[in-house]
């Protein structure tokens, strides 16, 4: 039964390619505006299709199984003040299919409130707002959330002449965000996610304090900068009817520094941050402990007054024992930090973001992890109130290199 339920979700995918290329070969080079927004809505009616038929074959209960939250799904009022904590996690593959999400919560024994994409900005159809993932998340039953990452060289001066050439938009990139030459963009995603309607987590510009990963970083901008960038975008959005969007604050919590990147109360409605042990993957790293890694800046991340996302879990198992990490992590989410109110695993089995070898975060092939994250969410009873917002200023580190690894 189960390798024909595989057949028929096969078949529905080749038929939507079919379709795909028939298109392509009957309107060959039309304007890229009108193709390419037919061809997110035939992508979407085929993955409506295909997460239908992945609900009715494989999990027919889930629905029903995330009942609780179908009022979250509805309200964007809620999703900024939850009651519970949401599970989620990002697999690799959710950009194609929804199925390694499907197997993980399968795995854990707890369906998946929250299913995790990234999602860069840019010129092609995959780079504009991902209503046909959306939309297959939603008819799942569960709420999209989407890092979204302003790679600003993926435009083309061609179709943009107005915009810096590529070599020049990194360095100060952020401030052109602010003086509007990127609306064009900003405008088309937000009335997309408008028009979709439901809550939407949106985690912009991630790790903005880290100068050495990504390009909106310190290395190319100041804070003030960042902030300017930040309120403009959401303004954007509030001006375009987005109030389904729900604004995801999330810095890297090993550099020092990250509060002078906070844009304001009434400009985020979650602050995060990611959890990843590296274990002696590389020279950089080492076995970090959870509380290393996020305890010891959750009292800062609490004083901010808002709910708490651990927007990347997850521990490789080099170094150390994998499953008394997880084990501890979920123990200390549960008896220790009660903002805590979204936790997304980081399942991805090909990660090669900060390492020079693709590295391995799932665990479904161990059962020693699965048994120990089951018994961990088993346990978990429903989150307490946030404490009060104390007065509380960012830990000190002991700077880049002998902090835990970059997240992504």
């Amino acid at each position: 039964m189960r390798r024909g339920r595989r057949i028929v979700l096969s078949i529905v995918a080749a038929a939507g390619s079919i379709v795909l290329v028939l298109v392509l070969v009957l309107l060959g080079s039309a304007s890229e505006g009108p193709l390419s927004s037919m061809l997110r809505g035939v992508g979407s009616g085929v993955s409506r299709l295909e997460s239908t038929l992945a609900r009715r074959f494989r999990r027919a209960g889930r629905v029903e199984q995330l009942g609780w939250l179908a009022s979250y799904r509805t309200d964007a009022a809620l999703v900024r003040q939850p009651d519970t904590l949401l599970l989620g996690a990002y697999g690799g593959q959710i950009a194609t299919t929804l199925e390694g999400m499907i197997e993980l919560e399968e795995a854990i024994g707890s369906p998946l409130a929250l299913m995790h994409l990234y999602s860069a900005w840019g010129d092609a159809p995959d780079q504009a707002f991902p209503r046909r993932i959306a939309e297959a998340v939603r008819e799942l039953g569960s709420l999209p959330v989407i890092t979204w990452e302003p790679w600003l060289t993926t435009f083309e001066n061609r179709l943009h002449p107005d915009l810096p050439l590529r070599a020049d938009r990194d360095d100060g990139g952020l401030a052109d965000i602010t003086a509007g030459l990127y609306d064009f963009y900003i405008d088309a995603w937000a009335k997309d996610a408008a028009r979709f309607g439901s809550p939407i987590l949106v985690r912009l510009a991630h790790e903005m304090n880290d100068p050495y990963r990504y390009p909106w970083g310190p290395q190319n901008n100041q804070p003030q900068d960042f902030i300017a960038a930040w309120r403009h975008v959401v303004d954007r959005f509030r001006a375009a009817g987005a109030d389904n969007v729900v604004w995801v604050w999330s810095p890297h919590v090993a550099y020092e520094g990250y509060g002078a990147y906070w844009p304001g109360d009434e400009y985020v409605d979650w602050v995060a941050t990611g959890a990843l042990n590296y274990g002696t993957v590389a020279y950089w790293s080492r076995w970090w402990t959870f509380r290393e890694i996020f305890g010891r800046h959750y009292e800062f991340l609490v004083g901010l007054g808002k709910p708490i996302m651990i927007a990347e879990f997850g521990s490789l198992e080099v170094g150390g024992d994998r499953a008394e990490w997880y084990a501890a992590a979920l123990g200390d989410i549960r008896l220790r930090h009660p903002a805590v109110r979204a936790l997304l695993f980081f399942h991805v089995h090909d990660d090669a973001t900060v390492t020079r070898q693709s590295v391995d975060w799932t665990f479904l092939d161990d059962p020693g992890v699965v048994a120990a994250v089951r018994e961990g969410l088993r346990l978990r009873p429903e989150p307490a109130s946030p404490p009060p917002r104390p007065t509380a200023t960012p830990p000190r580190t002991d700077g880049p290199s002998s902090s835990p690894a970059p997240s992504r």
